[in-house]
């Protein structure tokens, strides 16, 4: 027998009084990942009261690295990221290296260098030095240091204060007591 001959209709529609439906207090959208915001699943029928009264009970994922006034402060001299130097260098009281210097810097005042800056030589006396993901190449010797963002130091450190952050690099020897930037030796006694 041919099978195109017969006809061919689709099943009949079952007859049930009671087809579950889902509760009009869901979202249309139960998972939220916008803006690294992670949210729970919730289920339930109150669900939506109480996500208006709490907070998430998920971490929010995004920078939250606090501001400084030093690293966001408009720069007496900027050494732009095009460009490289080598000498010496006198400034008064903000210096921001984007680019590459290397050489000898004159200043009591404060040091940024950003995010591709590098410094090859020694950093001494200065009041702050922030490397907000640069480096460093010689003798850090100051009154606080600020190390962010995969910040690297090649040599040694002198601090009254050190702040580093995960992912940073420091090799070389740490000094970071009360007395710094004064140089102390190994028995704790300052040095001539």
């Amino acid at each position: 027998m041919d099978d195109s001959a017969v006809p061919r209709n689709p099943p009949p529609k079952p007859k049930r009084s009671n087809v579950p439906t889902a509760p009009a207090e869901y979202p249309d959208d139960t998972y939220s990942d916008q803006d690294y915001n992670m949210s729970p699943i919730r289920r339930g029928r109150n669900h939506m009261n109480r996500q208006a009264e709490s907070p998430p009970l998920t971490p929010t994922y995004g920078p939250r690295q606090a501001k400084v006034p030093i690293v966001d402060a408009e720069p007496e001299t900027t050494i732009g990221a095009a460009v490289k130097m080598k000498g010496e260098l006198s400034f008064e009281r903000l210096l921001r290296i984007e680019g590459e210097f290397e050489g000898k810097l004159n200043s009591k005042g404060s040091l940024v260098i950003g995010t591709r800056g590098a410094l090859i030589g020694n950093v001494d006396n200065m009041k702050e030095v922030y490397i907000t993901g640069g480096r460093i190449v010689g003798n850090v010797n100051v009154e606080k240091l600020v190390l962010r963002d995969k910040a690297q130091v090649f040599g040694n450190i002198t601090a009254k204060t050190v702040k580093i952050e995960p992912d940073c690099i420091i090799i070389g020897k740490m000094n970071v007591n009360p007395q710094a930037p004064e140089r102390i030796n190994d028995k704790g006694h300052d040095t001539p």
